[in-house]
């Protein structure tokens, strides 16, 4: 046994060095004698040499603490495997850097309208396609199987030659937004059936909560409807108006609207930030103004006769006001924030025949679910949301499925022809009318053809139906406050709260 002095001139190190490879656990503890003196076995001597070794390699005491109990062999099969290692994350590094040079002369490509060769193309989109699976995973935290199926079924994003320019166009907007520090609401339109776009933060519709269709998207152009705060849009509209008339295909719309500019003012009062999404939809503070029927400044339920959308909608006389909305829900007991939804698309009383489907859907929730008496078992249970009434553009799909074994987007095809009235009157100019005929029941077939012109698209609504929950938290939480700047918006703007983007005589709250 060697003292800590003659231990330390043996290896060539000081005592204090000695002390600190032993607190840090690289020599095996002292042992202490009858005078309390640290003793090292000299065995250590050749473990003190290797140290010293591997420090002049060029490691750390921390890596040393690693190593130095392996072999010589091991320590170089160690190294050639971390150098292997080493060497396939540069080449990975490499491949991602010629990728990201290839995505950048794309982008610059787009940018002064270059068009793309196939090869081009094709890497744009998966570069989509890998954007909308991180914005998922943020979305999600992890992203089901049945998320995957509704991707795959999502075709729309790669069925298009031009769907490169709809997206891009959709992101220019978004990101002048941003830039600009604009309020923005739910997106709508059709183009909310897609999860693509849910994953790529450009629609806050969760298609798969609310069991969408993805193949609308494959007959007919997406719309895509942004709205922004009333006070600082119009350059929003105006830039917007630029991207969507040089757009190939699809639509970008953008619409003002006031009740962006209210909720902010009600924000800024409070000194906080209201988190809607937070708020559970079926919660109390969300339906308890439907419970005690207090619609008034009820987004979608208390119009403003003076608004422009009641002039451009141009209601039935005796729904303008609260009266019609009141009675409606007179004796109802249950409600949920899906049946807010429905009513939500129903409530645009401006034909006779919409006003019958209002009162059929009245009847339904009051009594008992709506049964047309010839619809298969598996359509009814679909319908159970709606308490058994056909309401959305996705009903109509689903049913002409049922009947033909048809997919989706052949179902959507044939619907999207019928909502036509013309054509509907002329019902051979219609692609798959006679195959539909000869497959259906009759009176299947005449419930799609009637119920097609009347349908709503289901995605606009949920839109909708988020402005909705935003004004009835509002009123449950915080009315005085929400009507207070209902009144300072409609007297410093002159234009009601309510309001929605429209184009009607010449006053602009819609794009045109």
């Amino acid at each position: 046994m060697l003292s800590i002095g003659q231990f330390a001139k043996s290896a060539h190190v000081s005592a204090r060095t000695v002390r600190y490879y032993e607190s840090i656990g690289l020599l095996p503890k002292s042992t202490r004698g009858e005078n309390n003196y640290r003793f090292y076995d000299q065995k250590n001597l050749p473990l003190m040499n290797r140290i010293r070794d591997l420090q002049s390699l060029g490691f750390s005491l921390e890596d040393i603490k690693i190593v130095i109990h392996f072999s010589e062999n091991e320590l170089h099969a160690r190294l050639h495997k971390r150098l292997l290692e080493i060497e396939q994350e540069v080449a990975n590094l490499e491949d991602r850097k010629e990728r990201i040079q290839k995505l950048l002369s794309v982008a610059n490509k787009i940018k002064i309208g270059e068009v793309l060769t196939a090869t081009e193309r094709d890497l744009y989109m998966e570069n989509i396609k890998e954007e909308v699976l991180a914005g998922l995973h943020t979305r999600y935290s992890e992203i089901s199987e049945t998320a995957l199926a509704y991707l795959k079924r999502d075709e729309w994003l790669t069925a298009h030659p031009n769907v490169r320019d709809y997206l891009d166009g959709v992101k220019k907007c978004l990101e002048f937004a941003k830039k600009n520090n604009l309020k923005l609401g739910p997106a709508r339109g059709s183009a909310s059936a897609s999860l693509s776009l849910y994953g790529l933060g450009v629609s806050g519709v969760d298609p798969i909560k609310h069991e969408l269709i993805p193949e609308r998207l494959s007959a007919r152009r997406p719309f895509f409807h942004i709205d922004v705060e009333y006070s600082k849009g119009q350059e929003f509209v105006d830039f917007c108006k630029g991207i969507n008339s040089k757009l190939p295909y699809g639509e970008i719309q953008a619409f003002k609207m006031p009740l962006l500019d209210i909720v902010q003012n009600v924000n800024k009062a409070l000194d906080q930030e209201i988190d809607f999404d937070a708020i559970d939809d079926n919660s109390d503070l969300v339906l308890n103004p439907f419970r005690n029927q207090d619609f008034a400044k009820i987004f979608q339920f208390d119009f403003s006769p003076d608004a422009l959308v009641m002039n451009f909608e141009k209601f039935v006389p005796e729904f303008l006001g609260l009266g019609k909305i009141t009675e409606h829900f007179n004796g109802q007991k249950d409600f949920s924030f899906r049946d807010i939804i429905n009513i939500t698309a129903l409530w645009r009383p401006y034909t006779k025949e919409i006003v019958e489907r209002i009162e059929l859907y009245r009847k339904a929730k009051a009594t008992k679910p709506h049964d047309y008496g010839f619809l298969s078992e598996r359509i009814k249970t679909y319908l159970e949301p709606n308490y058994g009434v056909i309401i959305y553009q996705e009903d109509i799909i689903r049913i002409i499925a049922e009947y033909t074994g048809w997919d989706f987007a052949r179902s959507n095809a044939l619907r999207l022809a019928c909502s036509n009235h013309k054509i509907t009157n002329h019902k051979e100019q219609i692609p798959d009318w006679s195959e539909f005929q000869r497959l259906a029941p009759e009176s299947v077939v005449a419930l799609v053809a009637e119920e097609s012109k009347w349908v709503f698209c289901q995605p606009h609504a949920i839109a909708f139906a988020k402005f909705t929950k935003m004004t009835a938290v509002l009123k449950s939480l915080h009315q005085d406050l929400y009507y207070q700047e209902i009144a300072r918006f409609e007297q410093a703007h002159g234009v009601c709260w309510d309001d929605i983007g429209i184009y009607w005589k010449g006053v602009s709250l819609h794009q045109s």
